[in-house]
């Protein structure tokens, strides 16, 4: 490695761990190499074979540090061909890492089934924690709490975008995505229009150079982007929930309690759903459904 270390403590944390036979599932920087750290180094510096999705984008990584080690190519179009081979190197007595090309692998990236295939086997697989994009982008945001859901990229599909907006409806944590700066306006717009312009953290280029964070309404994002000549860079972004996980729910009975008195009032079922939906934030269908098998 092309690095100094000069601190006996760390000299003595690199000899501690002897590299063992199994897999070893490393996270490497989202951006800036700086982030690696000294336990992956030792790591991808002495196992016996790398696997990584681009062996052009790892090399970077690699030649930067000194790291000899081997690449091989590990992706979602050879992963299934590959992992028969893969498993009769570990099993034969090597040692091999597992990389993306950003962050943390299996995490919107090709690995579990090779993961699974180790447990099955009684193989040791090893977690080096490291860069996580989500992490990073999440603790930005003006609405960080103590819960978030990651969702990987958005849907391209809109039926299945659809359902998903269907979902994070339902919930009362913070939702992040992965997105390309090919796709970010269009997929806000769909986001606004369907589900509405709730609180955004955008996060463009994070721990690099021309690093990006934008805390404010989708429509207000949408509106910068749009003034862009041209949108680069890996992007993540974070969607306020709609409901607070604070608002004290509603039970059936209480419903039925104050659809009675709503229903003395004059109101049909029809309204009164809607008004209890609004006022409770529960699904107008649900509460008619509920209604409507309480008369029968």
């Amino acid at each position: 490695m092309h690095i100094k270390l000069n601190n006996q403590y760390i000299n003595e944390l690199l000899e501690y761990e002897k590299v063992q036979n199994g897999l070893y599932v490393v996270a490497t920087p989202i951006g800036n190499l700086g982030d690696i750290t000294l336990r992956s180094l030792k790591i991808l510096s002495c196992v016996d074979l790398i696997l990584c999705e681009d062996t052009r984008t790892s090399k970077k990584l690699t030649n930067k540090f000194g790291i000899k080690t081997r690449l091989k190519p590990f992706h979602k179009f050879n992963s299934t061909k590959s992992i028969p081979s893969i498993l009769q190197k570990i099993q034969s007595g090597l040692s091999i890492a597992i990389i993306s090309d950003a962050g943390t692998p299996i995490i919107s990236d090709p690995g579990s089934d090779l993961i699974k295939i180790c447990n099955e086997n009684k193989i040791n697989v090893f977690s080096l924690p490291g860069p996580s994009a989500t992490v990073a982008s999440y603790v930005l945001s003006s609405f960080a709490n103590n819960s978030f859901m990651f969702r990987s990229f958005f849907p391209r599909n809109k039926k299945q975008a659809l359902k998903e907006l269907e979902f994070i409806k339902k919930s009362t944590c913070a939702v992040i995505f992965f997105e390309s700066p090919q796709r970010i306006i269009k997929t806000l717009d769909f986001i606004h229009d369907h589900y509405g312009d709730c609180d955004i953290t955008f996060v463009r280029e994070l721990t690099k150079k021309n690093e990006e964070v934008i805390n404010s309404s989708i429509k207000s994002v949408i509106d910068q982007l749009k003034n862009r000549k041209k949108i680069l860079g890996e992007i993540t972004f974070a969607l306020k929930p709609l409901r607070d996980e604070k608002v004290n729910k509603i039970s059936n009975k209480d419903i039925l309690l104050l659809s009675d008195q709503l229903l003395k009032s004059g109101l049909n079922i029809s309204k009164i759903s809607k008004i209890i939906s609004s006022d409770f934030d529960v699904s107008k269908r649900e509460v008619y459904q509920l209604l409507i098998k309480n008369k029968q």
